[in-house]
């Protein structure tokens, strides 16, 4: 698999919905989260998109 993106978003309904639709388009997508400060008191969470490179592309 190849990471493709990784999307900033910060709510988890607005997480799902993007979820879903690259899901369908055949990607997959995994959560992620990482510190925004030192302290660790503030997250930042957002998406990695990932493809197969050996699924040929379909037309």
């Amino acid at each position: 698999m190849k990471l493709l993106a990784e999307i900033n978003i910060a709510k988890l309904e607005d997480r799902k919905t993007v979820t879903a639709i690259l899901h369908e388009n055949g990607y997959t997508v995994g959560p992620g989260k990482r510190k925004k400060s030192e302290t660790g008191k503030t997250v930042s969470y957002f998406l990695k998109v990932y493809t197969d490179e050996d699924i040929d592309e379909r037309d």
